[in-house]
């Protein structure tokens, strides 16, 4: 007579974590990992599209992208056109984040929308909060770049490899630094970022 109750459990906790699974995002991001970076660009964004992610003409995907947060990702995260990610770039989708046309994403860029408000002494980690993140036209994220909940990043600006950005940044600037603060004013500047 036990059995009844297990197998309840089982049906539960299937039908809780492996029907929300998305199977053409799981495919697509799969054939992302299978392929040399900067390879099959193309067939990366085909592919994405193909699992419903919005991604602009002529954005690429230079390898490996992790979507992940919600039970469907790919309904809450929008490419613009003519961007470039490149490999090892973490999406979190707990809330929508969108990007801009003509935005580069340098190597291993995390963008986080999901957070927690501080619990008890026992358990800090309290309840769950997630707030968009818009990157907005023609920015420049460095490598290994942290975006943190709620961030919006204005037209034109970059931010510095390394840097941890968890305020909005004004258009056409640079931001650097732990935590991410302005360094510049960009204006037509065209100078190589520190």
């Amino acid at each position: 007579m036990m059995v009844r109750p297990v197998l309840r459990k089982l049906v539960q906790v299937f039908s809780d974590e492996l029907l929300p699974l998305n199977v053409r995002l799981a495919i697509a991001l799969r054939f992302a990992r299978s392929t040399p970076p900067l390879r099959a660009t193309r067939m990366r964004s085909t592919l994405l599209r193909w699992a419903g992610v919005q991604v602009g003409r002529g954005t690429i995907f230079g390898g490996i992208l992790r979507i992940e947060g919600s039970a469907r990702p790919q309904a809450l995260v929008t490419f613009g056109r003519d961007c470039f990610i490149n490999s090892g770039c973490v999406v979190d989708t707990s809330a929508r984040v969108t990007i801009g046309d003509g935005v580069s994403l340098a190597q291993d860029v995390v963008i986080l929308t999901g957070t927690h408000e501080f619990g008890p002494p026992e358990f800090r980690a309290g309840e769950p909060v997630a707030m968009p993140v818009m990157i907005g036209d023609g920015c420049w994220i460095g490598a290994r770049a942290i975006i943190l909940p709620g961030v919006t990043i204005g037209a034109g600006a970059v931010v510095a490899a390394g840097a941890l950005v968890r305020r909005d940044v004004r258009a056409n600037s640079l931001v650097a630094g732990v935590p991410a603060r302005a360094i510049r004013e960009l204006g037509d500047d065209k100078s190589p970022a520190p």
